[in-house]
């Protein structure tokens, strides 16, 4: 009976040590959002943050004005803005800055035929 015990006990501490490396070796997982003034165009990113209701706070505070809603609020690494000549901006997200600026870029691009649109800022998490 001690044996098999033993052997429960090695089993268990194995799984826990197993279990913390792995969460050990994930990349954080962080939020990124923005918020948006469309009667005065003014805009705040938030991100690079592990707690969501904080990024929030933060896209609210850059913001400044107070008619600024928050967009979207999801997890990902990289945040970017696109502004367009003929439309409100485009943001876009990403795991990694290029495809937070190509999504971002994109969803500007939908605006009237003959707007473009530039790339304003970008940040990423944990850089």
């Amino acid at each position: 009976m001690f044996r098999f015990l033993a052997l429960v006990a090695l089993f268990s501490w194995l799984i826990a040590g197993a279990a913390t490396a792995h969460a050990q070796n994930q990349a954080p997982q962080y939020w990124v959002t923005y918020a948006y003034d469309s009667s005065t165009g003014a805009w705040g990113l938030g991100w690079g943050r592990t707690d969501r209701q904080t990024t929030i706070n933060e896209a609210l505070s850059r913001c400044a004005k107070p008619g600024c809603k928050v967009g979207n609020v999801t997890l990902a690494r990289c945040i970017a803005i696109a502004e367009g000549t003929q439309r409100g901006p485009g943001f876009g997200y990403g795991n990694d800055a290029n495809s937070a600026k190509a999504n971002a870029l994109r969803f500007c691009q939908q605006g009237p035929a003959g707007s473009t649109c530039e790339l304003t800022a970008w940040r990423c998490g944990g850089s």
